[in-house]
């Protein structure tokens, strides 16, 4: 196997850390590169298209000082591996079962960048960040789950599609080691299946600190509000993603959206606000 020099243009939770990653932390410039391993290619590896110009320059910096490749890849460039191989672009533990995704919802580019879903040979690991697990056969969950049960701290961050939680994907996962359910609420049309969903986790007995989803909004307060309040309602705790372009530069809000996001991201302030401003009966229902 290739011996890979990772760049990445800034650390995120999971960025890997093996003494072969690089992170540039915005500074277009190229470290002594007999201080890494020995190593037979450089990659580049940008997630976001904001980022594709300062990643375009990092390559220029790095061809310089180096005959070995240096190739640039990514989400951003509308390139992902065909395989997936654990630890080398994600950290140790965070797995993909399966890539694509066969919904074609109009604010996500999974099905453009990595197509209908494939299901992929299943390796080790505790986070499963598949972009729509419960659309793979249930032969492969089946494989997946048997894999789990070996695992601790289990979490599902890829956003399960609320309207394919079924009965056998909630007594399969019963017995599992589960940390976090991530599920996804993106439209209004979207909450009586999420508020279905909920209803079973919460009877198999998973509270609203394993349950979280993620909420898609834009800059209307109000209106997404509501669906917020509705999420924690139904016994998930909401976490707010402002929808963001994902082509050229980053969408840009003015302060007070952002900041109402932030709040519907940290669920202390979460709690507190939905006690201070929901029905004492409603909000313990």
């Amino acid at each position: 196997m290739k011996k890979i020099l990772r760049v990445f243009p800034r650390k995120t939770s999971y960025t890997p850390t093996d003494p072969l990653v690089y992170i540039a932390d915005g500074l277009v410039q190229v470290p002594a590169l007999s201080l890494f391993p020995e190593f037979d290619e450089i990659h580049i590896s940008c997630v976001f298209t904001w980022d594709r110009e300062f990643c375009q320059m990092l390559q220029w910096q790095f061809k310089g000082f180096t005959t070995k490749p240096v190739r640039l890849g990514g989400p951003a460039f509308g390139s992902f591996a065909d395989d997936f191989v654990p630890g080398r672009y994600v950290r140790d533990g965070v797995i993909f079962t399966s890539r694509g995704c066969n919904n074609h919802c109009p604010w996500c580019c999974v099905p453009e960048i990595e197509g209908k879903l494939k299901e992929l040979p299943i390796v080790p690991g505790h986070v499963i960040q598949d972009n729509n697990f419960l659309q793979t056969s249930k032969q492969h969950q089946n494989k997946v789950f048997e894999m789990l049960k070996s695992q601790k701290g289990i979490c599902f961050k890829g956003g399960l599609e609320v309207d394919l939680i079924n009965d056998d994907f909630v007594e399969a996962i019963r017995g599992l080691k589960i940390k976090e359910l991530w599920l996804a609420c993106d439209t209004d049309s979207t909450l009586p299946a999420f508020k279905k969903a909920c209803e079973k986790l919460r009877k198999a007995g998973f509270s609203r600190e394993k349950i979280k989803c993620y909420v898609l909004i834009d800059g209307e307060i109000e209106k997404n509000e509501e669906r917020l309040r509705q999420v924690y309602l139904a016994g998930a705790m909401p976490f707010a993603q402002l929808y963001r372009a994902f082509t050229g530069k980053k969408t840009v809000y003015p302060k007070d959206i952002e900041k109402f996001a932030r709040q519907w991201q940290r669920p202390p302030a979460i709690i507190a606000h939905m006690e201070k401003n929901t029905n004492y009966m409603e909000f313990n229902k």
